[in-house]
Order: C-alpha cells, then sequence, then structure tokens
C-alpha cells in the first residue's frame, strides 16, 4: 500500500495522456517494427542497417517527447500543444453527414422565428401559414 501512495503522490498534477501522447506511442511502435524489420533485410543491404540505427534512435526520441510530455507539471503548455495536433488532424478528418429523421421524404421541418422550436409540417408544394404551438406566432413557409 506504500508503494501505492507513493506513486499517487509521484503522479498527482502531472499532465499525463491525450492524443498526441497516444499518437506518439503508436508512431513509436510502428517505427521500431520498421527498425527491427530493416535490422533482420540489413544483413543483406548495409545501407539498410544505418537506416534501421536511424529509425531506432527516432523512436527513441519520441519515447523520451512522450514521457516528457506525460510527466510534465506544465499543464497549460501541454494542454496547447494537444490542441495544435489536433487542429492539424482536423484538416484529415472527414466530415460526417447530419443524420437526417426517417421521414424527410413525407415531411419537412422548420424553425420559428421566434422561440425556435422545431416544428414537422407536411411536405405539400405551395406557400403556407404556419402557427407555432409552443408560442402562438403565425410564420410564412414555401415549401418547394
Amino acid at each position: 500500500m506504500k508503494f501505492r501512495e507513493t506513486l499517487a503522490r509521484f503522479l498527482y498534477g502531472r499532465y499525463g495522456t491525450d492524443e498526441l501522447y497516444n499518437a506518439l506511442f503508436v508512431a513509436e511502435l510502428i517505427l521500431l517494427f520498421l527498425a527491427s524489420a530493416l535490422t533482420v533485410i540489413g544483413r543483406a543491404v548495409p545501407v539498410l542497417s544505418v537506416i534501421s540505427v536511424c529509425l531506432y534512435l527516432l523512436a527513441l526520441g519520441m519515447l523520451i517527447w512522450a514521457m516528457f510530455r506525460f510527466f510534465s507539471r506544465n499543464i497549460s503548455k501541454r494542454r496547447r500543444e494537444n490542441q495544435i495536433w489536433l487542429g492539424f488532424l482536423s484538416r484529415f478528418k472527414r466530415k460526417k453527414k447530419p443524420v437526417l429523421p426517417p421521414d424527410t421524404a413525407t415531411h419537412i421541418f422548420r424553425a420559428c422565428p421566434k422561440c425556435r422550436s422545431v416544428l414537422r409540417l407536411p411536405r405539400e408544394v405551395g406557400k403556407h401559414t404556419v402557427k407555432c404551438p409552443r408560442c402562438a406566432r403565425k410564420f410564412g413557409v414555401k415549401v418547394k
């Protein structure tokens, strides 16, 4: 129990893990796998041995950086780094299309201009006057 308390006291106030830490960890594992594969292949081609050593060193640097971020007490700086990483990732993520209700073929949805409640209206082509059941305001709706 004493070791557990000592460890908890040591980790108190440290930054811990986030998305950037996880990405560094995965990249490090990939680099270590590639380096070990190149070491096996590199016995026949000496240039690959040099590349594998470079990959090992890069993986070691990533491990040191990840551990530094994990044990850091400068939480605001680590959060800023993570926000920059997430902003970089957002450029590559696809935007999800909004999920439409199942009855969009038979109905349309409009927001009341006064209370902003969403009204479900039948899809009938033309101009209509609608009364909001929540605030009793009447407004015009055009359906194409």
